[in-house]
């Protein structure tokens, strides 16, 4: 599979849900609706820039390239795209509550 934008904004649009949803899901490390956006967002952009081709690469049992239909490639980069902005989410919320609790 090659690179492409569309694959790209896939990816982005699913780190701001993953994000969001990583920020409901675990309150204890939440830290703000915006940075939360911010924070999948990025993931989400890092993750199509550099990962989008990894991501849609399917192999058969013998090693051979399998080729994903369009419906395939939408569903796995929407994933990854959520998982990368789940996990940063969840990492730097956690980083953040490492803080003493008087520099907040």
């Amino acid at each position: 599979m090659e690179w492409t934008t569309t694959s790209f904004c896939i990816q982005i649009i699913g780190g701001l849900i993953g994000a969001q949803v990583a920020a409901v899901v675990v309150r204890e490390h939440a830290f703000g609706f915006w940075w939360h956006t911010v924070v999948g967002l990025i993931a989400g952009a890092l993750g199509g820039y550099f990962l989008q081709t990894y991501a849609a690469t399917m192999v058969t049992g013998s090693g051979s390239l399998n080729q994903p239909r369009p419906a395939d490639i939408f569903v796995l980069q929407a994933v990854a795209g959520a998982a990368l902005g789940a996990i940063a989410t969840m990492a730097i919320g956690f980083l953040l509550g490492l803080r003493p609790s008087g520099s907040r």
